[in-house]
């Protein structure tokens, strides 16, 4: 084989790795009212490091505790990790 093909090989299998280890995703928490503007928003945020840091609240009341929120019209989850070194948030909008 060609030099150039043994270190394409190589590199793509170092990298490889890389890529399956990245994780992000958003998801909707309970009932959207996307009808009424928000005028508000509040987030719970936890740096995720190999299990340790925590989970941010899931019901949302720390995130709208932040921002002020009286009434929620939206919750969302947000993800983004790297091999289990990430942040995890909980971001409410509302009045």
């Amino acid at each position: 084989m060609n030099v150039f093909y043994i270190r394409l090989v190589v590199l793509t299998a170092m990298l490889l790795p890389v890529l399956a280890g990245c994780q992000s995703a958003v998801g909707p928490l309970g009932g959207t009212n996307p009808a009424i503007p928000e005028a508000k928003q509040g987030q719970d945020c936890r740096v995720h490091v190999f299990g340790l840091g925590g989970v941010p609240d899931m019901t949302g009341a720390q995130a709208m505790r932040a921002g002020g929120i009286t009434k929620l019209r939206r919750a969302e989850y947000r993800a983004t990790t790297f091999f289990d070194v990430g942040r995890e948030c909980v971001i409410a909008y509302g009045e």
